[in-house]
């Protein structure tokens, strides 16, 4: 793919989602996590690759719905509300994360749903 994942928000007037940024194919997830918001909502794209052991070099495409404690609950709730409605412009997506803090998007986290879904 042309991107390591893509991060989108919606614009201030709650009415539409757009592009916020993207990572290349160089970025980690490493630099993903280092690139959420800490106090707002987001919705975000990432290809994921992994070993699965015996079966050799995977990739998923993982879509998060980062709605962090700390954000306003009604920012929370519109994001929450529109996620199905965004989630179908999409194509390709195969797993859904969502996060409130930082624990629930860790790599073994993300890595465990991947593992259990690859069968």
């Amino acid at each position: 793919g042309k991107y390591r994942y893509i991060f989108y928000k919606l614009t201030d007037d709650r009415n539409e989602v757009v592009i916020e940024k993207k990572g290349d194919p160089s970025k980690t997830y490493k630099d993903f996590l280092a690139e959420l918001p800490e106090h707002e909502p987001r919705y975000a794209v990432f290809n994921f690759e992994y070993d699965a052991g015996s079966d050799g070099k995977r990739s998923k495409v993982i879509f998060f719905l980062w709605a962090p404690d700390s954000s306003k609950v009604k920012d929370k709730m519109i994001y929450a509300g529109t996620k199905d409605a965004f989630k179908k412009s999409l194509e390709g997506l195969q797993i859904e994360i969502q996060g409130t803090d930082k624990s629930e998007v860790d790599y073994d986290e993300v890595l465990n749903k991947c593992n259990k879904i690859s069968k």
